[in-house]
Parts: C-alpha cells; sequence; structure tokens
C-alpha cells in the first residue's frame, strides 16, 4: 500500500472529506486528491503533519512505498547540499563585507594622509589621482575607490610615481622599485622597458624575451644614472610610506 493509499484510508476512517482534511493540512483540495492517486507526493513537512494528525508513525506511514521514500530521501540530500551552499555563501559574503570594510579604512587613511603632506588632488588626468611637486620633482599617485568590484586588496594599495627630468620610476605594493625607462623621456634610449631594481639600482631580473643587446643596453643606462635612480628611488618610498603611513 503506498502513502496515497494509507491517507486515504486514514482520511475514511477519521470520516474526513478531501475538503476538509486540505483545510486540516492548509493545502488545496486537489492536492489532497492528486496524493491519494499517487499523482505526487506530500513534502516532508506535510508527513510530519499527517502522521500528527492520524496519531500514526512515520514508519507505518512511509513502510511498503519504496518509490515515496526514495523520492523523500533524495529531496532530504538536496536539503543538505542547499544549506552547505547557503553556509558558503554566507561565509563568502562575510568574507567580502570584512575586505570591503578594510579597504574603505584603508582609503580614507590615504585620503587622509595625502591631505596632510600637501598632495593635491589631480583630476585633469582621471579621478582618484594626486600630484606633488617638491624639490624639482613630481609625485604622482592614484588611490582606486573602493567599489563592488572584485578587486585583489593589493591593488588598491597606492603606487607613487616620480619624474625629475627624463628619469621616472615607480615604487609599488611591498616597496617594489621600478625604472621606466623609455624613448618618450629620453630621445637617447634605444629600448623601452620597465624594469625592477634593488636598492642600489641594479637590474633584477631580465626577462627571457630581451635580446642580449637589449639587456645590455638597459643595464648600461641603469649605470649611467645609477646615482640618480638610487636617490629618486629612496626619496619615492618615502613618499608612499607616508601615504601608507605602515
Amino acid at each position: 500500500m503506498n502513502i496515497g493509499d494509507k491517507i486515504k484510508e486514514q482520511r475514511l476512517k477519521k470520516e474526513l472529506t478531501q475538503e476538509q482534511l486540505s483545510e486540516l493540512l492548509n493545502v488545496s483540495r486537489s492536492t489532497v486528491s492528486s496524493w491519494e492517486v499517487g499523482r505526487n507526493y506530500p513534502d516532508l513537512e506535510t508527513i510530519v503533519a499527517i502522521s500528527d494528525l492520524f496519531g500514526i508513525s512515520l514508519d507505518n506511514l512511509l513502510r511498503e512505498d519504496m518509490e515515496m521514500t526514495k523520492d523523500l530521501s533524495k529531496k532530504m540530500r538536496w536539503n543538505n547540499y542547499y544549506k552547505r551552499i547557503l553556509v558558503v555563501i554566507g561565509i563568502l559574503s562575510l568574507i567580502y563585507v570584512g575586505f570591503n570594510g578594510k579597504l574603505r579604512m584603508d582609503e580614507q587613511r590615504y585620503l587622509k594622509n595625502l591631505t596632510a603632506h600637501s598632495w593635491k588632488q589631480d583630476d585633469y588626468r582621471y579621478s582618484g589621482s594626486y600630484a606633488l611637486e617638491e624639490g624639482g620633482v613630481l609625485y604622482s599617485t592614484y588611490v582606486m575607490e573602493v567599489g563592488f568590484n572584485p578587486i585583489p586588496l593589493t591593488e588598491h594599495n597606492p603606487w607613487v610615481i616620480a619624474r625629475k627630468d627624463k628619469l621616472v620610476v615607480k615604487v609599488k605594493e611591498g616597496n617594489k622599485r621600478n625604472v621606466v625607462i623609455s624613448k618618450a623621456n629620453d630621445p637617447k634610449v634605444k629600448y623601452d622597458a620597465t624594469v625592477e631594481v634593488d636598492e642600489t639600482g641594479n637590474l633584477i631580473n631580465s626577462d627571457p624575451s630581451w635580446s642580449d643587446e637589449k639587456e645590455q643596453s638597459l643595464k648600461a643606462y641603469l649605470k649611467k644614472y645609477q646615482k640618480e635612480y638610487v636617490e629618486l628611488l629612496r626619496e619615492t618610498a618615502s613618499k608612499r610610506k607616508e601615504i601608507i603611513n605602515e
């Protein structure tokens, strides 16, 4: 006997019409009818309510109806999957809110420090750009506005670029020092490249795509202006530190 037959049997024993049973279970009469003819099954919550109403155990109600038991088991598995998915979504949401809050606090700190050290907004270039001219050096930076884009935290940590005559450098996250060698800055430059250097102004890593001639040319340029680059990078790192306030 399947569960639909048992529901009908118990309903008749209680001398209830389908309409009356539907009202007791808070469902439509057609829903009760579809149970009894086996078109579909009640959900788990309703099965518990039927068990309580008729005073029979869930075991007796479900016994012999293998199809119903399989369907119920499947639904319970999916409910567990949904719960796990919701937990993961909840955790990710908390992480996002936490990181976003951290980014907003950092943004406000950067803006406050820029103002305190006389940096001026440079919106004619792009929004969020700031500039400072000091000792013949033009410094520039960019404070990324916190929004809903999943941009890595380090991308919000300002870089500082410095230009003195034809020499251009930038200091990035982790105080990584870069020298920008470009024909646009110095027409005598043979090869364009942005290279990472150490505190003494020496090239750290070569690009595998460089030819030997290009590598030697870049090294020679660095060597020629090594003293100037070291000093400019030192000042640029100091300016960045003022903004980050680490």
